[in-house]
């Protein structure tokens, strides 16, 4: 039976706490796989021999030779050139190789994954400025026909564009960011000039997609020099017209060292998804 490593190293590398596996469920029994055993909440198993631990809900996979397992969302397992998959053979067998996903050239939406289900699969909304999730988060956006516009063609999903720009139509473009200040993903008006009338740069557009790395299809992760982790901070925020009795809302932060210290956000990982060019909508608002 296979247990992985590349996983621990990767955690390692990033932040072991943050890795830790939550313990089972209540009443989850155990599952064999091969010798061992093992909660299906915690591990996935493979061909009946290679176990792969389940991360923030997302499984990795097996990539044999390779070390372990890996997260799809930041790598594939290739066949060595030349050496094709063959017949008959499952995944995880024959030598794999690890190559990083490409960074991302589409438009994409944002999808939340943590430990509990709370935070599982949960869409990214563009409302306020502010990249939120949850039973309160809305999407905020609008689309006037005026001067032949055609809003039935945009999709009004909230979906941003690589290096730092919202997938909106109007004119004037909207960019997306962390704000330095505070640590929290954020996007702007739309902007008629990247400077003020004194000259100034127009705040959030220095900053549109710094700092951020997005793979195709895969981890959208806070990348900046100093990161004690790529992962990110869900934190909780009662949104206008809504209330934590009636259901929650978080936005979105960077794990940067004053935010590790807050009490009220939960270790998540965001995933972006590739889609449509008309994913987006006209304006954000």
């Amino acid at each position: 039976m296979v247990l992985t490593s590349l996983v621990s190293l990767l955690a390692a590398a990033s932040s072991t706490l943050l890795l830790v596996a939550p313990g089972p469920v209540a009443a989850e029994d155990r599952l064999t796989c091969g010798d061992a055993t093992y909660f299906p909440s915690e591990y996935k198993c493979y061909d009946n021999r290679t176990l792969c631990p389940i991360q923030f809900s997302l499984p990795t996979k097996p990539c044999a030779g390779s070390g372990g397992c890996y997260p799809p969302e930041q790598f594939s397992c290739e066949a060595p050139s030349g050496k094709g998959k063959g017949k008959g053979k499952k995944e995880g067998e024959g030598k794999g190789i690890l190559r990083t996903l490409p960074e991302a050239t589409s438009p994409f939406t944002l999808t939340v994954w943590g430990t509990r289900q709370t935070f599982r699969n949960q869409t990214v909304k563009a409302c306020g400025g502010y990249l939120a999730i949850g039973a309160n988060a809305r999407q905020c956006h609008a689309c006037t026909a005026v001067g032949g516009t055609d809003c039935g063609k945009y999709a009004n999903v909230t979906a941003l564009l690589p290096h730092g720009r919202m997938n909106s139509g109007v004119a004037n473009p909207q960019y997306w960011y962390v704000d330095p200040l505070q640590g929290v993903l954020r996007y702007t008006d739309p902007i008629a000039s990247n400077t003020t009338e004194d000259g100034d740069p127009v705040w959030g557009v220095e900053f549109a997609g710094k700092n951020v790395k997005v793979y195709e299809n895969g981890f959208f992760v806070w990348d900046r020099e100093d990161a004690m982790s790529h992962f990110w901070m869900a934190c909780l925020i009662t949104l206008p017209g809504g209330g934590t009795s009636t259901g929650r809302s978080w936005r979105l932060y960077a794990p940067t060292g004053m935010n590790l210290e807050r009490g009220d956000c939960e270790l998540v990982r965001i995933v972006a998804k590739a889609v449509d060019k008309n994913s987006g909508v006209y304006q954000y608002l």
